[in-house]
């Protein structure tokens, strides 16, 4: 048993209904395939390098908070002279440092014992910290701790909104008095809303896409930030992300950074997770294409219903008729219906199918400029999502404040000098300079002030280095001068160059700012890149340790 009857009417209508579909097909699985695909991979790389930049970001302000507790345990200016601690200067100095920085819940100072003798606000003096990590490991050397709960100072500070544990990250770091001897360790307890203040600087590139999801993961792959986010992370999930660049999991693209190491024996094994739901990513792919279905599906049914009412009796008009629109089902578009009927009907039916198939070719002809304004859209997409690349990039290597290059940019500039040094021989040399008495600054006048000396060095020491030098930016009032091509004795004659014109140069507000330099010339005997700057960075030490507004040169 047929389903239709085999009448004229009924074959022609399937004819034009099936040669609309078959024109439609093709650009509907080219949307599926090609277009969806490169879409979802181009939002996968601009996920990496958002993840990427958010590991950099946490490791950079990690790293300045490190600092801010080293530089304060070795600062002996309260110390007296017999080594012993003053208590009343030293809670004097620990207010002051909490009060430049929000997030900073308590900074204390321990001795040996562990017993803590001076803190911002007394909180926790006379307690017994011998057992922290902090503590212990403080007193081997600089640390940075994992994320926790309050112990001691959950009874003693303000309780959080909504009833929440407060949270810290620890920095702690030895203390040694003028004769070397260690007499106790530095700490401050961060609390974990600044996660919240560094996060917020991304948040252009987050509502620009206000469906993606950032995560912070701990060792353990749990999530420390946000707080209480509500998302369980399957651990296959996590498994798979961490063999790629970035992977469709589900309903999810996602990418997956590690955040870089303060201290490889200390490590905290922090990972960062970008993810956005697929269902966003393919929006416009899917109203493309459901908006292709419905054209496609209408205009079948209209030629159906047309060829339908068009047929009539076999015929000898009709059958050239049929050879007629043969041709013009394979493609010869100057075919034309010149055929003459001898009924008012016949006439009528010709006159049908002709507008059938002018329509046919207007259709044809639509779907071929949809066709070029879609590859225009996509050509148009692809060159935003690399200018969005191009933006993430440069943010990730360039300092906001200063408009110089960052420590990563430093970090990828000194290992390509230190393989060309092991390659070719060619030594190099680098400087770490310091504003001296910066904190002065930013306590007198306020950081506004503090910024724009920041700035102002920044452009005095570019214009006093050569055009093949390159400067970056390493701390909070820490610079470094990178020199290729370059000896010990031509790098001082460059520090001092540098050192001169900021002293001689009036700044805005604070009218002088000097210079500690420390200097250091790459060896082929060094084990790494770093090794130039550990030995700057001891130059720099001594700088300081000689007075500041000098220049030493590490020849160890």
């Amino acid at each position: 048993m047929r389903l239709l009857p085999d009448t004229f009417r009924n074959r022609l209508a399937l004819l034009i209904g099936s040669l609309s579909l078959v024109v439609s097909l093709p650009y509907y699985l080219y949307i599926d395939r090609f277009y969806g695909a490169q879409l979802e991979a181009d939002r996968g790389n601009a996920l990496t390098g958002l993840a990427m930049s958010v590991a950099t970001l946490l490791a950079e302000n990690l790293r300045e908070r490190q600092r801010e507790i080293d530089l304060l345990a070795r600062t002996p200016i309260y110390l007296e002279d017999d080594g012993r601690v003053d208590s009343r200067k030293l809670t004097a100095m620990l207010d002051r440092l909490k009060q430049s920085y929000a997030y900073y819940s308590w900074i204390g100072f321990a001795d040996m014992r562990g017993i803590v003798r001076a803190a911002s606000g007394d909180l926790l003096v006379g307690q017994d910290v011998s057992q922290r990590p902090w503590f212990q490991q403080g007193r081997q050397g600089s640390f940075v701790g994992d994320l926790h709960e309050a112990v001691l100072l959950a009874k003693l500070l303000p309780a959080e909104p909504g009833g929440g544990p407060l949270r810290f990250i620890d920095f702690a770091a030895p203390v040694q008095d003028a004769d070397g001897r260690q007499i106790g360790v530095m700490a401050s307890h961060a609390h974990w809303s600044w996660a919240d203040a560094i996060l917020g600087r991304i948040e252009p590139v987050r509502r620009e896409h206000q469906d993606v999801e950032l995560f912070i993961l701990d060792a353990r792959d749990r999530i420390i930030y946000p707080e209480n986010a509500g998302v369980t992370l399957d651990n296959a999930f996590l498994a798979r992300l961490s063999s790629q660049r970035w992977s469709e999991d589900g309903q999810y693209l996602a990418a997956l950074r590690p955040v870089p190491e303060l201290f490889p024996d200390t490590p905290l094994n922090w990972t960062v997770l970008v993810r956005q739901p697929l269902a966003g990513v393919r929006q416009d792919v899917d109203q493309l294409q459901r908006a292709l279905l419905l054209f496609g599906a209408g205009a079948a049914l209209v030629l159906l219903v047309l060829a339908w009412l068009g047929a009539r009796r076999t015929s000898r008009p009709i059958e050239q008729l049929a050879r007629l629109a043969d041709r013009i089902r394979r493609g010869d578009e100057s075919a034309k219906l010149d055929v003459h009927a001898s009924t008012r009907e016949l006439e009528t039916l010709f006159q049908s199918i002709s507008g059938m198939a002018e329509t046919l070719l207007a259709r044809k002809g639509e779907l071929e400029r949809a066709n070029e304004n879609l590859e225009s859209k996509v050509a148009e997409r692809t060159r935003q999502l690399e200018d969005a690349n191009v933006q993430l990039e440069s943010l990730a290597r360039k300092d906001a404040l200063t408009g110089v290059l960052n420590r990563l940019a430093a970090n990828e500039r000194l290992e390509e000098e230190f393989r060309r040094l092991q390659r070719t021989g060619s030594v190099y040399s680098v400087l770490l300079l310091d504003i001296d008495y910066f904190k002065r600054i930013n306590d007198t006048h306020g950081h506004d002030v503090g910024d724009q000396a920041l700035q102002f060095t920044a452009l005095l020491i570019r214009a006093s280095i050569r055009a093949t030098d390159f400067l970056y930016r390493v701390g909070g009032e820490e610079f470094l001068v990178l020199l290729p091509a370059t000896g010990q004795e031509d790098a001082l004659g460059v520090a001092e160059k540098i050192r001169a014109t900021v002293e001689s140069t009036p700044a805005p507000v604070v009218n002088r700012i000097t210079l500690s330099v420390g200097t250091a010339q790459a060896r082929p005997s060094d084990r790494n890149a770093e090794s130039v700057v550990k030995r700057a960075d001891q130059g720099l030490y001594a700088a300081k340790g000689a007075g500041r507004n000098c220049i030493m040169a590490c020849m160890d």
